[in-house]
């Protein structure tokens, strides 16, 4: 069950939000000042912004932000591994005890930002589980709008 979204509160007797002009591109149309952020999120504040909100499966997380993570999972794994490899040896039946760990580390934060991407597109977290479909999610564009999960990703850290 999707959670509902609650609108801005309006108070009587002031005035409605001002909503920008409508642009056109081979896209579709947008209104100005509404949509996806302008800019991307930086390295390490995607980084940051998983790590301490490495349990939290609820709001939304914008492409920048999962692919940044994703980039320094790849660069640390691979470290970690040569490094596994350097004290314990080459071989495929040595131990690697620092790649295991390193992973099990991770397995919760990179769910969590992987649930937070499939709610960018207002669907539930349990599409993760479709392999190709979720690897489609994560690629496109979330939603310009708020959804049932949450406002748009600002792709600043707090």
């Amino acid at each position: 069950m999707q959670p509902e979204y609650q609108p801005d509160t309006v108070v009587i007797g002031q005035s409605a939000p001002q909503m920008g002009q409508a642009t056109t591109s081979p896209f579709g149309t947008t209104m100005v000042g509404m949509g996806r952020p302008m800019n991307m999120m930086s390295f390490p504040d995607s980084i940051i912004s998983v790590l301490t909100n490495y349990v939290g499966f609820e709001g939304r997380a914008s492409r920048s932000e999962y692919w940044w993570f994703f980039l320094a999972t790849i660069i640390v794994g691979i470290l970690v591994g040569m490094i596994d490899g350097i004290l314990f040896g080459w071989e495929y039946t040595d131990p690697t005890w620092l790649s295991n760990l390193f992973n099990l580390a991770l397995f919760l934060p990179t769910l969590a930002v992987g649930i937070r991407r499939i709610h960018d597109h207002g669907k539930s977290g349990w599409w993760i589980l479709m392999p190709f479909y979720n690897l489609y999610l994560v690629i496109v564009e979330g939603e310009e709008m708020p959804n049932a999960y949450g406002p748009v990703p600002t792709n600043q850290l707090n």
